[in-house]
């Protein structure tokens, strides 16, 4: 059966860098925030902090929790020609995994876990164009992440991997649970 690793984490907790290790191990990647900023570039939207969560939020109001899932389904089903095992990163509420079921594939999902003050340093850091530099901007994010569902998701993870310590030991972890996921 072919599996869907569903990354899931709260905003800085290291989701990203753990697509870029599956990417980099040649395991096709999709993003679920990539998907939504692009519809924003088609449609001519600036994107900020505020303007992405703005526009999901209007968009899953308007077309309901399935409109982000919705998005990628095409490149789902394309990523699995030639592969077993890809990684959708950043799934932010259960009708998504249910959705990932009803095509008929394995969902795997890997709860990514940090510190909350140590996410923030990372987002703070990183400056992606998306990101936002002060507390409050991090915490009104964490609020909305929760209103879509991340909290669900995250509890229901299958496996989880903790990144509070270095990079290396971080991609160490990814590499076992990979390990793991391949044997399944």
């Amino acid at each position: 059966m072919k599996k869907v690793i569903v990354l899931t984490g709260m905003p800085g907790s290291g989701k990203s860098t753990a697509a870029k290790v599956f990417s980099q191990k040649k395991i096709p990647t999709i993003g679920m925030g990539d998907a939504v900023r692009n519809e924003m570039k088609r449609l001519g939207i600036d994107i900020t902090n505020h303007t992405l969560r703005n526009f999901s939020k209007k968009m899953r109001k308007e077309r309901g929790d399935k409109y982000v899932i919705n998005l990628v389904k095409k490149e789902l089903k394309k990523a699995f020609a030639g592969n077993d095992v890809i990684v959708l990163d950043g799934s932010r509420n259960i009708l998504e995994i249910n959705e990932i079921k009803k095509e008929g594939y394995k969902a795997v999902i890997l709860g990514v876990i940090a510190d909350k003050m140590m996410r923030f340093d990372r987002i703070v850091k990183r400056k992606a164009q998306s990101d936002f530099s002060s507390l409050s901007e991090f915490e009104w994010r964490e609020k909305l992440e929760l209103g879509f569902g991340t909290a669900e998701v995250i509890a229901s993870a299958d496996y989880y991997i903790l990144n509070n310590s270095s990079e290396k030991q971080f991609k160490s972890d990814i590499a076992r649970f990979l390990t793991k996921v391949k044997n399944l």
